[in-house]
């Protein structure tokens, strides 16, 4: 996740279409979702001002968050177009998941706020920003998607909100194809060729 994030910031960094994201790494989702009451803000100011000066995300549209918790991941969004705190959980008809990651994802957008207090790039007070959590957004039907559905939403969040994807296995495949074609294009990739990722597949 934090290699597909990193490859997903270098594209919207040089992308000129609407709406401009930015996704913070899992680590800093880590540290943000700690409970309130023991969150150091100075364990997250050098992420967030690299954001500001490096990414410029003032001029950013939305900001998302990966936060996993029990192997299960969900998203939590910024979404500063819109002023509200959205999260898409693409396993949430379970109520099980629910209590696993509503107090991490509660805990993620009360720590950011306190963040940003600090050092506020964008004239808007996330104070007063709307908790909406969207639905009859798609889902997962297996027990292993939650990570590439995070992804879809991260991808597929526009300005009007979430555009329409498939979930057929066809589509999920094809999907996890694009994803797999992006990472190994990453910058940060050392395999030189396709004959070297097949020879490390074979050894996995």
């Amino acid at each position: 996740m934090s290699l597909y994030i990193e490859s997903f910031n270098i594209e919207h960094m040089y992308n000129s279409s609407k709406p401009r994201k930015f996704a913070f790494s899992p680590h800093v989702a880590t540290k943000l979702s700690v409970d309130p009451s023991s969150f150091n803000p100075n364990s997250c100011n050098k992420d967030f001002k690299r954001a500001c000066e490096k990414n410029d995300i003032a001029k950013s549209d939305q900001l998302f968050f990966t936060i996993v918790k029990q192997d299960h991941w969900a998203l939590v969004v910024v979404n500063l177009m819109h002023k509200q705190l959205n999260v898409f959980d693409s396993n949430s008809q379970d109520s099980d998941y629910v209590s696993i990651l509503e107090k991490p994802c509660c805990n993620l957008i009360e720590n950011f706020k306190t963040l940003v207090r600090e050092r506020n790039p964008w004239k808007h007070d996330l104070d007063k920003f709307e908790r909406f959590n969207p639905s009859g957004y798609p889902k997962q039907s297996t027990t292993f998607d939650c990570g590439l559905f995070a992804i879809l939403y991260m991808e597929n969040l526009t300005a009007k909100g979430l555009k329409p994807f498939s979930t057929d296995t066809t589509s999920l495949l094809n999907f996890r194809k694009y994803i797999a074609a992006k990472l190994f294009k990453h910058p940060q990739n050392t395999l030189s060729s396709e004959e070297e990722l097949q020879k490390l597949l074979k050894k996995s």
